[in-house]
């Protein structure tokens, strides 16, 4: 089904990253999420990520996620990038299609890892595109940063599917987004 999973790094006080951007305060914790990324990342088979995290990740080294079909929310034409990623600009819902229909040409019958930024994530949870928030709790305050969503229009409530710890006090949460009382069996007859 590609369910589109929301999986990101957040700061004990609710922040994706400063408001530089900047990752240096994930360094101490890179090796546990190695190890539990590494496993993760075979249930992905593609990825959503908007034009500053992308950006980021190439001027960091490349882009790392191979031959992944991936899709960049973007207004701004991509300077020479990787044959797997192509940008798009337009309603996430279609991009999103595009995406699980190229995942489909290519028998990848693997979910989708909504990869950030908080803008992005707030584009895809204002349409109820996101059907797992997997938060890796990071035990640092930042202050301050990058929301986890940006410019959320309304409440969409989700509920608790699990609690990871994976090491150094970094714990996961999974939260499922919950489907109207009448998709849920919730219904009296």
């Amino acid at each position: 089904m590609h369910l589109v999973r929301y999986h990101v790094a957040v700061s004990l006080d609710g922040f994706i990253a400063p408001v530089d951007g900047a990752t240096e305060w994930l360094e101490p914790y890179g090796k546990v999420a190695m190890g539990f990324i590494g496993p993760w990342m075979k249930q992905i088979g593609g990825i959503i990520v908007g034009r500053t995290t992308y950006d980021r990740s190439i001027r960091m080294g490349g882009w790392m996620w191979g031959q992944t079909p991936a899709l960049v929310m973007t207004s701004r034409p991509l300077l020479k990038g990787p044959q797997t990623v192509e940008p798009y600009g337009g309603d996430p819902a279609q991009g999103l299609a595009r995406l699980r229909a190229r995942m489909i040409e290519q028998d990848l019958e693997t979910d989708i890892w909504l990869f950030g930024g908080g803008v992005t994530a707030g584009l895809f949870l204002n349409k109820t595109l996101i059907d797992l928030i997997e938060v890796a709790i990071i035990p640092v305050a930042l202050g301050q940063g990058k929301p986890l969503f940006a410019d959320v229009e309304a409440r969409t409530t989700f509920d608790h599917a699990g609690s990871q710890p994976i090491g150094m006090g970094v714990v996961i949460n999974t939260y499922r987004r919950q489907l109207p009382a009448f998709r849920r069996g919730s219904v009296r007859n």
